[in-house]
């Protein structure tokens, strides 16, 4: 009797601990990337390579962009309630322009005087916004200004 206790309860926190269900899908292709051609149509160079060609320091720049995060109320079964229900706060990040993030980063280069952005380069980073972690994305780049 007691083993068969004990297969039991095992058996429960076997099932209890199974991860998500897995189920059929159709094939998934993601692409992604970002356009330049914007840029370089007014004659502005963004490579993530290094730029072999003589050229004047302008700066670094580093550029972070965090989403915006709101608010949502909910209500959800209560039991301890008179209504049967609770309303609940919950938060939730929007999603992420890269291309906003170029741009602007762009733009801040381009007012340094630089007419190019060498070894650039796009990173996902994450943050705490209380006990909400949130995902941005960081570019950075070397400003140059390119001797023609």
């Amino acid at each position: 009797m007691r083993q068969l206790f004990f297969v039991i309860i095992l058996s429960f926190m076997a099932s209890s601990c199974a991860g998500p269900e897995t189920v059929a899908r159709d094939e998934v292709v993601n692409v992604t990337g970002y356009d330049f051609s914007e840029y370089t149509d007014q004659g502005f160079l963004i490579t993530p390579e290094q730029y072999l060609g003589e050229y004047q320091s302008i700066g670094l720049i580093t550029l972070t962009q965090w989403p915006a995060v709101r608010k949502t109320t909910r209500r959800i079964p209560d039991s301890d309630s008179n209504t049967g229900y609770r309303t609940v706060e919950e938060f939730y990040p929007e999603d992420i322009n890269v291309e906003k993030a170029i741009d602007e980063i762009y733009k801040v280069a381009n007012e340094m005087g630089a007419d190019a952005i060498a070894r650039f380069d796009v990173t996902s980073t994450s943050g705490m916004n209380g006990d909400l972690r949130v995902q941005g994305v960081e570019i950075s780049g070397f400003a140059i200004k390119r001797d023609n």
